[in-house]
């Protein structure tokens, strides 16, 4: 690499933030919620003339108790507030239940919970305040929802290197660590390519379908589908009952065909991520990424043979530029021809319908079945309540396998299941204020007050990610055979570069792309013509990203 500047890595959780990010929006379901007004507890509104934010701040303490106890030198310190930014619906009734019980125990600190509508505003807004210094910046940040790679926000100074404070002992949690007081399973994925952790995951997140058991039975149907032959029959049988088979989102902001899209590429690459990682020798290489990646052997029986691995972006665009996958060959066709199978059961105007909507029609019984996330089990549950007698009985099921086995899609699919709630501390000029954010996240991240999060939040209708990640925590038999439907095998991690190209994440070049396949989908154009205008979109933004950085495609050479 002959550039200055260093290429940003990838690690997988990273390949992912494409569709992770979607999972956010997902939370805007509840139609009573006003995402225009400031709310402080003490019930005062006033309107916002943004209209893209709706904070929530702790002015007076909450009733939980809890068994910490304040420092004694608390009274001494200076009165000052801590913003904690997050998505609607995004834990936010527990979010502030923990707010309300630590400015209980040090009054002298208010944890300000700053809920942002969407995820653009959240990442143009945190990238904007940052680099303009970062003192109107939040000071705990969802670390997936930042616009950038882990790596370079830590790089340009916009995020806290974690290192050293996961392993400190937490006075909240008996004196465990947060190292020691999560999954170990999950802390590859809150390395950079830097070697450096730069967040601490909370949950896991994954995707699948919900479906409406008692259509399903109307239909004649008695199984939930587990290959895409099933999957595509009962949808047919769906259709002819005049039901609405699918509802699912692929507007712009909440496109989540995207997720359908990863599974399938990670399906058919796979076998090729040893060749897109860090290798020893590299340029960037760091004995931190090297053991990691050193264990990384392909099979197609381990579906965890990749947990955490750190990408390097410049060896997946020599990769793509090797030609050794046939962005054209057989995989491909065969993941578009099934997509495209598939939106003829999608609700009519899928390409413009946001997933509010689309979620809709599936609570109201208009829609069969709906393709979304792990974190909307709260929000099915609570509505599902309000139904009354129009209530039914409802399940989730997988992304499907093929019915025969085919060499282009060795093994099984994975879908996502990685870290969702991923944490991170903006690293900012005010010590004492980072200090702050510190203590609140070990507060946080201690099972009992992590356990009224995750109570409060299914019980107000908003969405957990999935299963919790924090030693100690436990949800309820329910809401645990709702979650089973995601839990899959191993997590995807996409080379996305290879077939779609846009490694800048330019959203001129994410519309165009998705431009083209509607009209694939609408029969304008052959699924030939569409693949090879698909591979020339992604070769224009590829080549381009390489221009523009001044890659030489030799990940050995200095940066």
């Amino acid at each position: 690499m002959k550039s200055r500047k260093a290429i940003a890595l990838l690690t997988s959780a990273i390949l992912l933030l494409a569709f992770q990010a979607a999972c956010s929006n997902s939370g805007n379901n509840d139609n009573s919620k006003n995402d225009t007004a400031t709310t402080t507890n003490n019930s005062t509104k006033t309107n916002n003339n943004s209209g893209s934010t709706n904070t929530a701040t702790n002015d007076t303490t909450s009733d939980n108790s809890t068994t910490n106890t304040t420092t004694d030198d608390s009274a001494k310190k200076e009165d000052k507030t801590i913003t904690f930014a997050t998505i609607t619906n995004y834990y936010t009734a527990g979010l502030q239940v923990a707010a309300d019980d630590y400015h209980k125990l040090h009054p002298e600190t208010t944890v300000k919970i700053d809920i942002i509508s969407d995820n653009t505003t959240y990442q143009t807004g945190f990238q904007a305040k940052m680099a303009a210094g970062g003192d109107d910046a939040p000071d705990i940040v969802h670390a997936n929802l930042l616009g950038d790679s882990s790596a370079n926000n830590v790089k340009k100074g916009f995020l806290l290197k974690l290192d050293d404070f996961v392993k400190q002992p937490n006075p909240y949690n008996n004196g465990t660590s947060l190292w020691d007081g999560v999954d170990s399973a999950y802390w590859p994925y809150a390395y950079t390519s830097d070697g450096n952790i730069f967040m601490v995951p909370f949950d896991l997140v994954g995707t699948g379908f919900f479906y409406n058991k008692d259509l399903f039975a109307k239909a004649g149907i008695s199984d939930a589908p587990a290959t895409w032959e099933d999957l595509f029959a009962d949808l047919q049988k769906l259709k002819d009952s005049s039901t609405i088979p699918l509802a699912m989102s692929q507007a712009t902001g909440s496109d989540y065909e995207g997720w359908m899209v990863g599974a399938f590429l990670d399906w058919s690459t796979r076998q090729y991520v040893p060749e897109a990682l860090v290798q020893a020798g590299d340029a960037i290489d760091t004995p931190q990424v090297e053991a990691i990646n050193s264990k990384v052997t392909y099979s197609a029986d381990n579906p965890f043979f990749d947990i955490g691995a750190v990408y390097n972006t410049e060896r997946q665009l020599a990769f793509w530029k090797s030609g050794k996958y046939d962005v054209t060959g057989p995989a491909e066709q065969k993941t578009w021809s099934t997509l495209k199978q598939l939106s003829k059961f999608l609700q009519p105007g899928y390409a413009t319908m946001k997933d509010a909507d689309a979620y809709q029609l599936f609570i109201s019984g208009k829609a069969a079945a709906y393709w979304n996330g792990s974190w909307q089990v709260g929000q099915i549950l609570k509505d599902q309540k309000s139904l009354g007698d129009k209530a039914f009985q409802w399940g989730t099921f997988k992304f499907p396998d093929f019915k025969d086995a085919d060499p282009n899609f060795p093994g099984h699919p994975r879908g996502i299941l990685v870290p969702g709630h991923q944490l991170a501390i903006t690293n900012k000029k005010d010590a004492e204020g980072v200090a702050r954010s510190e203590d609140f996240l070990q507060f946080l991240y201690s099972p009992e007050e992590a356990q009224k999060v995750f109570t409060t939040t299914i019980d107000a209708g908003q969405f957990v990610q999935g299963p919790s990640l924090v030693k100690g925590v436990t949800l309820s038999d329910e809401v645990n055979s709702y979650l089973k439907g995601f839990l899959v095998a191993g997590n995807m991690t996409p080379m996305s570069l290879i077939t779609g190209g846009n490694p800048a994440a330019e959203p001129n070049a994410t519309a165009d792309m998705k431009n083209l396949e509607l009209k694939y989908y609408n029969d304008k154009i052959s699924l030939e013509d569409y693949l090879k205008q698909r591979a020339a979109l992604a070769k224009k933004t590829n080549e381009q990203y390489i221009k523009d950085n001044k890659i030489d495609l030799d990940p050995k050479t200095n940066p």
